[in-house]
């Protein structure tokens, strides 16, 4: 039971730093396109891909829980 709670926390944290890492490249082309625009409106954009994060880590994690087990299991 430890090995596989092991296995998916370590996808958890791929998974995380994958999702924020583009995300964050995301925000920064988007704060950059959209500079002339009205700070709240740049803001609700920041609020989205946060969201859109919190929903997609958990679901991303499992998939890499998937692969982490096959390559372990070879």
């Amino acid at each position: 039971m430890q090995a596989i709670l092991a296995i998916y926390l370590k996808s958890l944290l791929i998974s995380a730093v994958l999702v924020l890492v583009l995300s964050g490249l995301y925000m920064l082309g988007t704060i950059s396109r959209n500079y002339d625009k009205p700070l709240s409106v740049r803001q609700n954009k920041i609020f989205d891909v946060l969201l859109i994060d919190i929903l997609t880590i958990p679901i991303l994690s499992f998939a890499v829980l998937a692969v982490l087990i096959i390559l372990k299991s070879r």
